[in-house]
């Protein structure tokens, strides 16, 4: 397993990478936009530590004990991204979340996140060529949700032995240091689902993400260490 201090700087990489390929796109989002940012987020406990610990450093660790970040019966189906995406390349059906939790993410105030330098992928993956206040629905331009989704995979391999949930759930679990009784154990890459069509724009992001170096070594080569 990679120590967790690698996998942070690892992390950062990768939202790093990403960030650079979305400047490429005509996004209408801006601060003061906050019809995504509900309690559906999901994440890994990797992502999880880095909100613990920017908590932590500004005394703020208290608040998980508001009643907004106690965790709801999960509405969230209980399939991790890579056990979906596994799934599919199987031609096996997937169940699908009943129903999404739609209310005010609790880190979100006067319409602006407070964690944001931490916030997780599944928050930086949100987007929309159009505002999307008044319908409530995303436009995406094609490909970009593939290569989106390709990262969140690469997130979920890298926190082997982790947790994956909602994040408000996560949360709860690492605040008592239970965090192994929410959610489900993140599982490795099986694949991809990149179409045909979309490989021209995702393929240049992940391979230039794996080309990346952390501490004398390139991500594909930290990927494959972490996991046995």
């Amino acid at each position: 397993m990679i120590p967790r201090p690698i996998q942070r700087l690892l992390l950062t990489t990768l939202y790093d990478a990403f960030a650079e390929w979305a400047d490429a796109f005509a996004f209408a989002c801006r601060k003061g936009c906050a019809t995504c940012c509900t309690r559906s987020v999901t994440m890994t406990s990797l992502e999880g530590d880095g909100i613990m610990t920017f908590l932590a450093e500004a005394d703020r660790l208290s608040a998980l004990s508001a009643p907004a970040f106690q965790p709801t019966a999960s509405r969230m189906g209980q399939c991790t991204t890579n056990t979906f995406v596994a799934a599919h390349l199987r031609g096996e059906s997937v169940e699908e979340a009943e129903s999404w939790d739609l209310r005010p993410c609790p880190f979100l105030k006067e319409e602006s996140c407070t964690i944001y330098p931490v916030r997780p992928f599944g928050c930086r993956l949100f987007a929309s060529l159009d505002p999307c206040a008044a319908s409530g629905v995303a436009e995406m331009a094609p490909g970009y949700l593939a290569g989106a989704t390709a990262l969140l995979q690469y997130i979920e391999h890298l926190d082997s032995g982790g947790r994956w949930s909602t994040m408000v759930e996560l949360l709860a679990g690492l605040r008592t240091g239970q965090a192994d009784g929410y959610g489900q154990t993140t599982a490795a890459i099986p694949g991809f689902l990149v179409a045909p069509d979309e490989r021209d724009l995702v393929e240049p992001l992940l391979q230039g993400l794996l080309a990346r170096e952390v501490e004398n070594q390139t991500f594909a080569q930290w990927l494959r260490k972490a996991r046995p």
